[in-house]
């Protein structure tokens, strides 16, 4: 279970461009505490088809069960 959280903060950490709003990010993790729900990324940041970056626009405040459910999911419209 510990690699598989290092391996998950090493890819967050290497996903952060150097444009992205820290403060913003902060925020949306402080909010997710206050409120008891998670952080999610809306393209996950090791999708099998596409990644996303860790910036303020690919979070997203999501219940814990919904969030674990969805995995490294990301439906492409096509």
């Amino acid at each position: 279970m510990l690699a598989k959280t290092r391996k998950y903060q090493l890819a967050k950490i290497q996903r952060v461009p150097s444009w992205a709003d820290h403060e913003k990010i902060k925020a949306i993790y402080q909010e997710a505490e206050r409120t008891g729900m998670t952080v999610d990324h809306i393209i996950p940041l090791r999708g099998q088809l596409v990644s996303g970056l860790h910036v303020e626009n690919n979070l997203q405040l999501l219940p814990g069960n919904v969030n674990y459910s969805k995995g490294n999911f990301f439906k492409v419209k096509q």
